[in-house]
């Protein structure tokens, strides 16, 4: 009978766990410990697709988020195109953010910041998102307000062999999305 109770109070617990995660996300509420979890994932998850994406000079794509369990964890990747990438919603988790790669380095595209379609894309279904580039950076979009922040530089994640830094120019820390859309003009 204990066993039983237990069980109960454990799903419970979980239960009242991601509706809290889901009020407070939809409350606009800092989630501090839920932020820092998010970019664990999501650097762990990229950081193993960067060699996948630069061999087959492809996006791969998904999605982070909370399992049945409570645990935050990523959805399996999806294979896109050179320059896009587009994963079905996964049924089992309760998404927090998106992420995606960006590919191998190539000259003709400008892959070393996330575009205005990555920002737009979030903001579209009310997530966040994070992208790696061929040079290694960790970008997070903040859909809410409509800004792209680096967490992490040239080199923080696994660079393509291919990769020059300065090839599209300076790369700012952060863009707010009409700096973005100025950027990817010139």
């Amino acid at each position: 009978m204990l066993a039983i109770l237990a069980l109960s109070f454990a799903k419970l617990e979980t239960k009242l766990r991601l509706w809290s995660i889901i009020i407070a996300l939809l409350a606009g509420l800092p989630a501090a410990a839920q932020e820092a979890e998010e970019l664990r994932v999501a650097r762990e998850v990229l950081t193993r697709l960067q060699p996948l994406s630069f061999d087959k000079h492809r996006e791969y794509c998904g999605y982070i988020g909370y399992n049945e369990r409570g645990v935050m964890v990523s959805s399996l990747p999806v294979a896109g195109t050179r320059d896009g990438c587009s994963a079905p919603f996964p049924r089992n988790l309760a998404i927090t953010a998106s992420y995606h790669t960006h590919g191998n380095f190539d000259h003709g595209y400008f892959n070393e910041i996330p575009s205005d379609v990555d920002m737009e894309g979030d903001q579209k279904f009310y997530m966040n998102g994070y992208v790696s580039t061929p040079g290694g950076r960790l970008w997070y979009i903040d859909s809410q307000i409509m800004v792209t922040t680096q967490i992490c530089g040239i080199a923080c994640l696994p660079v393509a062999t291919g990769f020059r830094k300065g090839a599209k120019g300076t790369i700012a820390e952060s863009y707010t999305y009409e700096e973005l859309l100025e950027k990817l003009e010139n």
